[in-house]
C-alpha cells in the first residue's frame, strides 16, 4: 500500500460567509489534482469557524466572576476564560497555564479548542458549532462536481495525556467511521483480537498536520490519497465524530 498526503496550495483566506465546500473544489482543481474515489480531504476547523462567522471579538465579551477565578488561576486573560467558559459544559482541570475542559461535543482538550492562531488580531475562533453537518456540506458538494465518492475530515490539533506535544484529531467527519474495529479477526499468530480499535480518521488527520503546519504556512487543506477505506466507508450522513467519543463510565481517568 501507498499513500499520498498531498498539500492543496494557494487556499485563500477564508471569510464569513464563504462557499467553502466551492472554495474547497475550486482550489483543488486549481493544483491541477483530479479527484478520485476515496480521496480523503482534511480541512482545519479554524477554516470551517471563520466560514460560519463562529468567532468572537474579544472587547465584547462580558466577564463573569467565575471567569476572574479561573483567570486568577490559570493566568490567562479573563475575556479569554470568559470565552473559554462559554463553550465548555465542564471545566475538568484548571492549573496555572492550563485550563482541561469538555465541550459541548464531548471533547476532553485544552481551553475548550478556543483558536487563536491564523485568526484575525482581537478575535478568537472556538471549535465549529457541528463540523460533522460541515464536513457533510463539503463532501455532497465535491461529490457531485466530481462524479467520485470522497470523505472528509475536520481536523484540530489536540494535546494528549500524558504526553508533550500536539497531534491532528479529528473534530467532524463524512463519508467514513472515525475508527476502524478489528475486533474478532486474527494476528499472524491466529489469536482473535479482543480489543483492538484503530482511531483511523484521527490517524489520517495526524498525518495532514505534517505538512500543515502550525504556524505562517497556510496549508489549511490537505488530501490524502491510497488509503484503503473499504471497511468504514460510508455514506455522506452515515457516520458521526460521536462514535469516537469514550462513554464517562468507561473513562478511567476522570
Amino acid at each position: 500500500m501507498k499513500i499520498e498526503v498531498i498539500g492543496i496550495e494557494n487556499f485563500p483566506i477564508i471569510k464569513q460567509g464563504d462557499n467553502l465546500a466551492e472554495i474547497v473544489y475550486d482550489t483543488v482543481k486549481a493544483n491541477g489534482i483530479e479527484i478520485q474515489d476515496d480521496d480523503v480531504f482534511v480541512i482545519a476547523e479554524t477554516v470551517i469557524s471563520k466560514a460560519e462567522g463562529n468567532y468572537v471579538k474579544i472587547d465584547d465579551v462580558k466577564t463573569t466572576q467565575k471567569a476572574y477565578e479561573m483567570s486568577e488561576i490559570s493566568g490567562k486573560d479573563p475575556k479569554q476564560c470568559q470565552i473559554i467558559l462559554d463553550n465548555t459544559v465542564n471545566v475538568i482541570r484548571c492549573l496555572p497555564g492550563l485550563i482541561i475542559t469538555q465541550t459541548p461535543h464531548g471533547f476532553i482538550c485544552a481551553n475548550s479548542g478556543i483558536d487563536n492562531s491564523n485568526c484575525e488580531e482581537g478575535y478568537l475562533t472556538p471549535l465549529p458549532v457541528d463540523a460533522d453537518i460541515s464536513a457533510q456540506k463539503i463532501k455532497q458538494y465535491v461529490d457531485e462536481k466530481s462524479g467520485c465518492n470522497v470523505a472528509v475530515i475536520v481536523s484540530d490539533t489536540q494535546g494528549r495525556t500524558w504526553r508533550v506535544g500536539a497531534i491532528g484529531v479529528s473534530v467532524g467527519i463524512s463519508g467514513m467511521h472515525p475508527y476502524t474495529d478489528f475486533r474478532g479477526s486474527f494476528d499472524l499468530y491466529g489469536q482473535e483480537l479482543q480489543s483492538t480499535i484503530e482511531a483511523t480518521a484521527d490517524e489520517l488527520a495526524s498525518a495532514a498536520s505534517l505538512i500543515m503546519g502550525q504556524a505562517d504556512s497556510g496549508m489549511c487543506l490537505v488530501l490524502i490519497r491510497g488509503y484503503d477505506l473499504e471497511n468504514i466507508r460510508c455514506g455522506v450522513d452515515d457516520a458521526s465524530i460521536s462514535e469516537i467519543i469514550r462513554e464517562e463510565e468507561s473513562d478511567a481517568f476522570r
